[in-house]
């Protein structure tokens, strides 16, 4: 059995392929020089390319610290790895479909699919040939067909065209254009810039927040207002200033009367016991004294009652001398002379006289008893009010536990509307600064470094295909070579039916039969 070419091939060693060239150097020079020259025309002939370059700045700014007015579960965020991922995210913003859109939308599509190299019109010359096909265009209108496929045309030429690259450990982000046309190239950079900085803006906007935040002020600070009226109605209700400010005076108050009943209890107490003792001693104390004692006072009753007795004993004498003893007006007469005599009889001559005043010992004592007593009903009624004082502060004590409840709920209220309104106002207040911002399209990304216009070529590198033309040259020249070696000679044995029994001049392989295995 024969060995096929593709095994010759791969069995063959180094002086086999030399050896082969060299049998075939005529035409492996015709090949090489053939391939190099056309390689090489084309290499001249390929189209020059212009480059721009610009370069974009991301500061640190509003769009890495802060964060959109209707997020509030947290404002703490990490300043290094945003910083990295913001940059990334500019880089890859810069290169999406949608600022490459703009940027078509901006520069024009017939200027950017105008071809400008005899290669695109060689390619729009022969896609002009090409016949569209049935049915590709019974969804849409012709025209809008047409004008939806320049569009995706304009866009990948644009996304092929610009390369965004982020360099290390830098906060820039590096835009470079290439293209046949150094005017577009130019433009094409700088007005991708231009769209992405409208476009930075508009994706940190929050839209609608402005008057979402207008519409939450306005009923936060109803609900504000309404909750504090109704607090404060309730408290004049109920007569609290605040609960704490009540519970320390209640506090204070009931504890002052608590010690203040306990005094006048105490003293009503000793009071009352005093006035007690002052009583059973002023029973025991004889309320009056003598002072004085005069005896042999001359009695004036006496002495005016004999004065009389004696006129009267003259007269009734005259008026007996005129009776005889018989007549009975005579004894009536002298019946009245003895009873009268007999009176002035038992009318003592001298008489004692005392003068009496009241003891001291019992005046001072009494003067004591009064005011103790006194003392002692001002400290029951002093004791009575204080105690009555403290079972009414003790009833606004519970009272003011009951109300508490209610006002600490109401106060909650309260606290909870004013910290939503002051919350909101100060979103409000952000997002009134942020779409001023957004309006005056000021954004943390910056052009510093303009779209470039570079009239020299960057491309393409001549010198280096000129190299690889030659390569491709010698590689082909010896491809043809070993193929004609290896393949032509089978070939025409095949057609012409005659036996090989050995090597010619043109079989540099050795051919025989395949070994078993």
């Amino acid at each position: 059995m024969e060995r096929r070419p593709v095994e010759m091939m791969a069995s063959a060693t180094l002086s086999d392929i030399i050896r082969t060239i060299n049998d075939r150097r005529k035409s492996f020079i015709a090949t090489f020089l053939i391939t190099s020259a056309v390689l090489a025309t084309l290499v001249f002939a390929w189209p020059n390319r212009y480059g721009s370059d610009g370069l974009m700045f991301v500061r640190l700014g509003r769009g890495a610290v802060s964060i959109d007015p209707t997020a509030q579960s947290s404002k703490t965020i990490s300043l290094m790895e945003s910083r990295k991922s913001e940059v990334v995210s500019v880089a890859r913003m810069l290169s999406s479909r949608e600022i490459a859109e703009r940027v078509v939308n901006s520069v024009g599509i017939d200027e950017i699919n105008q071809p400008r190299t005899w290669i695109e019109k060689g390619v729009n010359n022969l896609t002009s040939f090409i016949p569209s096909l049935p049915g590709a265009k019974s969804s849409v209108e012709t025209e809008e067909y047409d004008n939806q496929i320049a569009l995706e045309e304009a866009i990948q030429r644009v996304q092929n065209w610009v390369d965004v690259a982020v360099p290390k450990d830098t906060y820039t982000v590096t835009v470079f254009g290439e293209g046949s046309d150094p005017i577009l190239v130019r433009k094409i950079v700088q007005t991708l810039m231009d769209e992405y900085k409208r476009f930075h803006v508009e994706a940190h906007q929050a839209t609608g927040s402005l008057e979402f935040f207008e519409k939450e002020v306005d009923d936060s600070r109803k609900s504000a207002i309404a909750s504090q009226q109704l607090l404060q109605g309730t408290k004049a209700k109920m007569g609290w200033l605040s609960v704490k400010a009540a519970e320390e005076a209640l506090s204070t108050r009931i504890s002052s009367l608590e010690l203040s009943r306990d005094e006048a209890q105490s003293a009503f107490a000793e009071a009352d016991s005093h006035a007690s003792a002052l009583k059973i001693r002023l029973a025991q104390v004889e309320q009056w004294v003598p002072t004085s004692v005069t005896k042999g006072i001359a009695s004036k009753a006496g002495e005016d009652m004999r004065t009389a007795l004696y006129s009267a004993q003259i007269a009734n004498s005259e008026a007996m001398a005129k009776l005889k003893p018989s007549h009975p007006k005579y004894r009536l007469v002298q019946k009245t002379m003895s009873g009268s005599q007999d009176i002035l009889d038992n009318e003592d001559k001298d008489r004692e006289q005392s003068l009496e005043a009241i003891n001291p010992v019992y005046q001072k004592l009494q003067g004591e008893y009064e005011a103790t007593f006194a003392k002692a009903a001002g400290l029951k009624s002093r004791y009575e009010s204080l105690a009555a004082a403290v079972d009414h502060a003790n009833t606004d004590l519970v009272r003011l536990n009951t109300d508490g409840i209610e006002l600490a709920e109401l106060q909650w209220a309260s606290d909870v509307a004013e910290k939503n309104f002051l919350a909101h106002s100060k979103s409000l207040e952000e997002a009134r600064i942020v779409s001023a911002l957004d309006t005056q399209e000021l954004s943390d990304v910056a052009v510093i470094q303009p779209a470039s216009l570079n009239l020299k070529k960057v491309g393409p590198p001549r010198l280096t295909l000129l190299v690889l033309a030659g390569a491709l040259g010698l590689l082909a020249a010896a491809l043809q070579a070993i193929l004609r070696q290896t393949a032509l000679p089978m070939w025409s044995e095949t057609f012409s039916h005659q036996r090989r029994n050995g090597r010619t001049k043109h079989e540099p392989f050795p051919v025989g039969p395949v070994e078993s295995l």
